[in-house]
């Protein structure tokens, strides 16, 4: 009996390849997006685009996302969609009581569902629901944590319906898996380039350095992988680069704006109540005074005495006298060695 030759006949899993297909489409332009911003949306305005950008990948009513440290165990900023502060300090007063609370570290970067924890029978009945999302208009929860294990901090994303029969979906959940990372490493670009292109012209002049964001104590609040290698050993010998560095191996000394330690120059910049660290290891040129290297970037430009004294609004004389300290203290003779020194 001869087999007649099959049709070809679109599969029953087409529709859902199709819609697979397209969700990764959008989280791939999600992203993409995110990086690409990090230039053009203002740093404070950036956080706040950037969960309206998610809100278009995944549906929700109201969101918080917060950065804090878990050797402080407190939040270092908020920022909010559609909920009010108090529903902030209302979770961390009950964090006792909240089953999501532990299980986020248990699970660090996978998204959980209030519903995986809780049957909605037990959930609205409960006291957590009844004190702290019940007045805010919260019925459904989706929650993830990304924890950097080489400095404690940590980056917490909620999302909120306040539709009790539109609950989120596996595909929510995977959307915010893939998000959360990227949404926290994109806002740290942001930060830390707009942080580099509002520098005066000396710090800019240190291309190898780095930076973080501290508090007074010494606690990282945002800080460059860089600066971490910097200070674990990558980068200066003796240093072990397996070390946990949850804040800053010296202490800041607030009164100084510049200074040494350990052969790294060490520059401190008030931000708000925080304080930029800026690092590097130390060069020859970090003798110079902060004018002497200004001097030193205007004239590996290739400008004239004249035409220094012009854009750093002095007199050639002064430049020229200016350049002589510099040999001296060098211990140099010629402007090609003075250029060795900055290749």
């Amino acid at each position: 009996m001869a087999h007649l030759p099959l049709k070809n006949t679109p599969s029953i899993n087409a529709p859902l390849k199709e819609a697979s297909n397209l969700q990764q489409d959008k989280l791939n332009l999600f992203i993409s997006e995110l990086y690409l911003a990090t230039s053009k949306i203002e740093l404070a305005e950036y956080r706040d685009w950037a969960l309206a950008q998610l809100q278009e990948l995944i549906k929700f009513d109201g969101a918080i996302w917060s950065n804090g440290h878990q050797q402080t165990v407190r939040f270092h900023n908020h920022t909010l969609v559609n909920i009010d502060e108090s529903l902030t300090q209302c979770l961390l007063d009950n964090l006792s009581i909240n089953p999501l609370a532990d299980k986020l570290f248990d699970n660090l970067g996978e998204p959980i569902d209030m519903r995986d924890l809780m049957s909605d029978e037990a959930f609205y009945c409960s006291e957590i629901y009844l004190k702290c999302f019940k007045p805010h208009g919260i019925e459904r929860i989706l929650s993830s944590i990304h924890l950097d294990e080489r400095t404690g901090l940590f980056t917490l994303l909620t999302l909120y319906r306040f539709e009790r029969d539109n609950p989120f979906t596996e595909q929510d959940k995977e959307n915010q898996k893939q998000a959360l990372y990227h949404l926290l490493t994109a806002a740290k670009h942001a930060l830390f380039l707009q942080l580099e292109q509002s520098g005066d012209a000396a710090t800019k002049a240190h291309k190898n350095s780095h930076k973080a964001i501290c508090d007074k104590q010494g606690y990282f609040h945002q800080v460059q992988s860089s600066f971490i290698d910097l200070l674990a050993g990558d980068c200066v010998e003796g240093r072990n680069p397996k070390s946990l560095l949850v804040k800053l191996p010296f202490a800041l000394n607030v009164g100084e704006k510049n200074y040494e330690v350990d052969g790294l120059q060490v520059e401190l910049k008030s931000f708000n109540d925080l304080i930029i660290v800026e690092i590097w290891p130390q060069g020859p040129l970090d003798s110079l005074s902060l004018r002497e290297q200004e001097v030193v970037q205007i004239l590996a430009k290739g400008l004239t005495f004249k035409e220094a004294a012009r854009e750093l609004d002095l007199s050639p004389s002064t430049v020229s006298n200016h350049l002589y300290r510099i040999y001296q203290k060098l211990n140099i003779g010629s402007k090609s060695e003075l250029f060795k020194l900055l290749s």
